[in-house]
């Protein structure tokens, strides 16, 4: 999901590399491919226009103020502002507390549930020198529990699975 995403992003905001400046209509341009690719990856459409409202406004701001810098590179940093500031403002860790910590990873079919799982796995062993057992619950695809077994073995983890509760 958040590949598409970025790709989405990258190419809308492509059309403003080589322009000299920021106009009124290529950040509309912008804006209205940047709307379109938070809508395809599920963000509310009424989240979404705020977004873009606020980067718009933004950009209309600075279009005549930054002249040394590129019109794509100032909208890359325009978006990327707003994405912090819409998820907080502020990069905060991980926190694990319990014994055990649980942490619970949901989300759409096809949206990388189990490769994100193997990933924060990888992070929490490595960077937090935590004991990560992983447990394989997706028993409507047994190729998730094999895929999620893989990626176990791959970054020296344990895993719980349960095959004879399969749904097949």
């Amino acid at each position: 999901m958040f590949d598409t995403l970025s790709e989405k992003l990258d190419s809308a905001l492509k059309g403003l590399s080589g322009q000299g400046k920021l106009s009124e209509i290529n950040i509309a341009q912008s804006i209205k491919e940047i709307r379109r690719a938070l809508v395809a990856a599920d963000v509310n459409y009424k989240i979404a226009k705020e977004f873009t409202d606020k980067v718009k406004d933004e950009a209309l701001g600075t279009q005549n103020v930054l002249k040394a810098v590129k019109p794509g590179e100032l909208m890359v940093k325009i978006v990327m502002d707003e994405m912090i500031e819409l998820m907080g403002g502020q990069s905060v860790g991980i926190n694990v507390k319990g014994k055990p910590g649980v942490v619970l990873i949901a989300g759409l079919q096809g949206s990388g549930k189990t490769t994100f799982t193997g990933k924060l796995s990888k992070y929490l062993k490595d960077k937090k020198n935590l004991k990560v057992l992983v447990a394989a619950c997706d028993v409507y695809r047994p190729a998730a529990i094999s895929q999620l077994e893989v990626l176990a073995e791959q970054i020296g983890v344990e895993i719980y699975k349960e095959l004879e509760n399969r749904i097949l």
